[in-house]
């Protein structure tokens, strides 16, 4: 004889299918407002603040050591080990899009193979 050891489980069914109920409704014929932006005039030495600092970053456009310590010591080995599970996954893929013809083996190789590699070798250090 099998008995249930949770008696009272048929209405937690019971209340998430009521709560779950109301996400199939969707609202039909309400249109969102458009979004319209303000325009408010900017005080003269915060302008010229905002300036200054547009040129100083416009001016370092090279990565801080910050960005590059972090691609070196994280996202090159991730990258390495993408590299390596994509080469593993190229074959079968290969394999099974070969009826496509070439073409989509070349789509395989780009998906699986060179993206990784393009993105963990030739990318230069601490620019994403």
């Amino acid at each position: 004889m099998i008995r249930c050891t949770y008696p009272s489980l048929w209405w937690f069914g019971a209340v998430a299918a009521l709560l779950l109920l109301p996400l199939s409704v969707q609202a039909d014929g309400i249109e969102p407002e458009p979004y319209v932006e303000a325009e408010v005039e900017p005080e003269p030495e915060i302008e010229a603040f905002v300036e200054n600092e547009a040129e100083s970053v416009a001016t370092s456009d090279a990565p801080n050591f910050g960005s590059k310590l972090f691609d070196c010591m994280v996202l090159r080995p991730l990258g390495f080990a993408t590299v390596l599970i994509g080469g593993a996954f190229f074959l079968p893929a290969a394999l099974l899009t070969s009826p496509g013809g070439m073409e989509s083996i070349e789509y395989a190789y780009e998906i699986f193979v060179a993206s990784p590699v393009e993105h963990t070798f030739k990318r230069p250090l601490g620019e994403f």
